[in-house]
């Protein structure tokens, strides 16, 4: 299927209703209600120019076509129609300036309710959600979103020209302007008719949007592995798919936009040709005159102009609700981990795990633990060993947190986590994984992440424990020497080195090796094993090793199987028993001791 293949089979998980979307809408707009206030009162002065100006301008044909015409009567009328202008732009640049200081403000703030809410979500979530996905939803549908912040404002000055606009034409010739308002319910009965295309066709192009960003993000990550095997052509080819469907998505929303606007000049342009006709009959019998009928003809420009362009916003409208739609998706989420009402803050833990019959799995009845049960003591250092997919990286993330589970209960010092705050729970823990991830910026902060207030003492302390000193002396600028997107710049193992520097500097008292060993050589291993000395004295500590060196220097190992212990006790002790474990050993982890020898 490629690289992408997954990307097409996502669904949305939930649909709002237009009332919902609208009524929430509104609320988002709330604190912004000052500027809304000022951008109508600044179209309402606007309408009265504009609606003022064609009288001006019929007033003016009239003397003109007068016998005795009054010339400064004309001037007069002549300055009042510039006054009115410029009083329309004047109106326009304020407008224009309102929204320049609270969009960007709403944008801003709605981006951060975005970025705050992924920051809360465990892993359950981005499980879920492509990166390429989520990034989408803080630019790109943001931004989409934040363009219809004016519809509002617009869509109440728009009305109220066209409100007032009417009452003038009623005014000046009540049965013409009866005939221009029988246009007005084909114009509605065409927006409710493509209100749902517009929608559909909305998110088609929304979702078209998301699967090019993540593709772009999965192949530029996985570039390695396409260079490795040569499948640069290949991966083109799949992106050229990915494109061709969002250009086809973008074309059929362009398409509905034009369609409708082409629609609605067919029927203000009907409607103009009756206006006409009926209205040349009138000034033919002398029941109208001439300046009228051109008032009238000005008017009816502007009486369909705010349809015409609500017609415009309708479909951005559109785009824009199926963009929050899709934001909301991400505001509405709740995390699956959650601090229990009244957790309490702890300080520093002793340390003593007691994992008591707990369930956990992934999807639904596909379990991974079904009452375990484990306890550790405080300090104790325990290896856990076991073929992929036994459970052993599932074990420590839910006692990271990065996941919740179903049933039963993990006890630290005796206190359910759950009843733990989370900030003064994750203070007590450090892990180091395989896959190291270091920020963008300098080392310094990379190391600094897990204690930003540490002294400069304990900052060295921590990076002599790991004998990173030597690491950074040759560094170009030595610890303010700046690394790129996920540490590029630094080796495997410099990354591994200045991760171990991080957990140290944070000083938990649990402590969590997830393979942390098993992609560096033998060098930075050797260094790593020296760290490791010093890092696992005084604190508890859980290692999932494929090394021996780590193993073997465990208190006690347990043996894991399909989410459960099916061994446990010391390197030695478990080699006597010519188990499971001795089955691994041969395996994995003989051939790493010095007095290893082929038969």
């Amino acid at each position: 299927m490629g690289l992408y293949s997954g990307l097409i089979k996502q669904q949305r998980k939930q649909h709002y209703s237009d009332r919902e979307l609208f009524v929430r809408y509104t609320k988002r707009l709330a604190p912004y209600k000052r500027s809304i206030f000022l951008i109508t009162l600044f179209i309402l002065i606007s309408t009265i120019a504009e609606i003022t100006s064609p009288l001006i301008v019929g007033f003016g044909v009239d003397e003109l076509s007068s016998i005795n015409s009054d010339f400064l009567l004309i001037i007069i009328l002549a300055l009042t129609y510039v006054f009115l202008s410029a009083i329309d732009w004047l109106m326009f640049f304020l407008r224009r300036r309102e929204y320049g200081n609270f969009v960007p403000h709403f944008l801003e703030n709605l981006r951060m309710d975005i970025y705050d809410k992924l920051q809360m979500q465990d892993m359950t979530f981005f499980d879920k959600y492509q990166s390429g996905a989520l990034n989408t939803r803080v630019s790109n549908d943001a931004l989409d979103f934040g363009d219809t912040t004016p519809l509002i404002s617009e869509t109440a000055g728009n009305f109220l020209i066209s409100i007032l606009t009417f009452a003038i034409l009623a005014f000046l010739n009540l049965n013409l302007a009866l005939i221009a308002l029988i246009a007005v319910p084909f114009v509605f009965l065409l927006m409710i008719s493509l209100r749902k295309l517009a929608r559909i066709v909305s998110r088609a192009y929304r979702k078209a949007i998301e699967n090019v960003n993540n593709a772009m993000v999965e192949s530029i990550e996985g570039i390695h592995v396409s260079k490795s095997y040569g499948q640069e052509a290949t991966i083109s080819n799949q992106f050229n798919e990915i494109n061709k469907d969002y250009f086809k998505s973008t074309f059929k929303l362009t398409a509905v936009t034009h369609l409708w606007r082409h629609l609605l000049n067919i029927i203000a342009s009907i409607t103009l040709l009756v206006i006409l006709y009926f209205g040349g009959q009138l000034v033919i019998e002398d029941n109208l005159t001439t300046g009228t009928i051109f008032i009238f003809i000005l008017y009816l420009q502007r009486f369909f102009r705010p349809i015409m362009v609500l017609s415009t916003f309708f479909p951005q409208l559109s785009s824009g609700m199926a963009a929050y739609e899709r934001i909301l998706e991400i505001l509405d989420s709740e995390p699956n981990v959650k601090q229990n009402v009244g957790a309490i803050e702890v300080g520093e833990l002793e340390g003593e795990i007691f994992f008591e019959n707990v369930s956990f799995y992934y999807r639904d009845d596909e379990w991974v633990f079904k009452e375990f049960n484990l306890r550790v003591g405080k300090g104790e250092k325990l290896a856990i060993v076991g073929h992929t997919g036994a459970g052993k990286t599932s074990l420590v993330s839910l006692l990271a947190r990065f996941y919740e589970f179903q049933g039963g209960s993990i006890k630290i010092d005796g206190i359910d986590i759950r009843n733990i705050t989370l900030d003064s729970f994750r203070r007590n823990i450090g892990i180091v994984q395989q896959e190291v991830f270091l920020f963008s910026g300098t080392l310094e902060k990379n190391i600094r992440y897990g204690k930003r207030d540490a002294s400069e003492e304990e900052l060295w302390n921590a990076i002599r424990t790991v004998h990173a000193e030597e690491l950074i002396k040759y560094l170009p600028k030595g610890i303010e020497t700046r690394v790129g997107e996920r540490g590029k710049g630094l080796s495997t193992g410099q990354k591994q080195i200045i991760s171990f520097a991080r957990a140290i500097l944070s000083n938990p008292k649990i402590l969590i090796l997830d393979e942390a060993t098993s992609s560096v050589d033998a060098y930075t291993e050797t260094i790593i094993q020296e760290a490791l000395q010093e890092l696992l004295t005084n604190r508890t500590s859980i290692i999932i090793a494929h090394r021996l060196s780590t193993v073997v220097n465990a208190d006690r190992i347990i043996v894991m199987d399909h989410g459960k212990i099916i061994e446990e006790g010391t390197h030695d002790s478990l080699l006597a028993k010519g188990g499971k474990y001795a089955l691994l050993y041969k395996q994995y982890f003989e051939h790493q001791s010095l007095d290893w020898h082929t038969s």
